[in-house]
């Protein structure tokens, strides 16, 4: 994930670098603020994690191989087409496994409301409530896919070209 930001913020790859700090702070969150910090049967168990694990995969070993078709000059149409095109299904994939990973969470949350929250009264007069914060996490997913996954078309037509129209 680290990987992804830095060559983005270098310019190494034509990636919006606003797009690129959303994508993988998604899948920080996903995987240390939920899988990590729920037990296994909470979100591991979750039909979330299969389904965001398979959108994730299929999209880095794509868009991987695109980088390294770029590197070396060669870049099949077919991987291009794969690269701009598998999203639409992918993208709505994953960000549905993410969220019903949260929502994993959230049951567990909600069950064990003192788990990973830091309630008031205490010395720093601070509270965090780990099951309104994975509340408001997943409410961010509301106005921030659609720009993300329009963005995504954006490009596909960019590259692709509008789709032609058939007489």
């Amino acid at each position: 994930f680290f990987f992804q930001i830095v060559h983005a913020a270098l310019g190494l790859v034509r990636s919006n670098i606003i797009i690129t700090l959303f994508q993988v702070a998604s899948r920080v969150v996903v995987v240390a603020g939920v899988i990590l910090a729920t037990p296994t049967t909470y979100a591991a168990a979750s039909l979330g994690l299969p389904l965001a694990l398979t959108a994730w995969s299929i999209t880095e070993i794509i868009r991987y191989s695109y980088y390294f078709a770029n590197l070396v000059g060669i870049v099949p149409h077919v991987l291009v087409w794969l690269r701009y095109t598998l999203f639409i299904g992918l993208y709505p994939l994953g960000v549905t496994g993410e969220l019903l990973c949260f929502y994993a969470a959230v049951k567990y949350a909600s069950a064990y409301p003192n788990s990973w929250s830091y309630p008031l009264p205490n010395a720093w007069n601070f509270t965090f409530s780990y099951l309104y914060t994975l509340i408001a996490i997943m409410l961010t997913y509301i106005p921030g896919f659609p720009p993300l996954y329009l963005h995504m078309f954006a490009q596909r037509r960019k590259i692709l070209g509008p789709a032609k129209e058939k007489h």
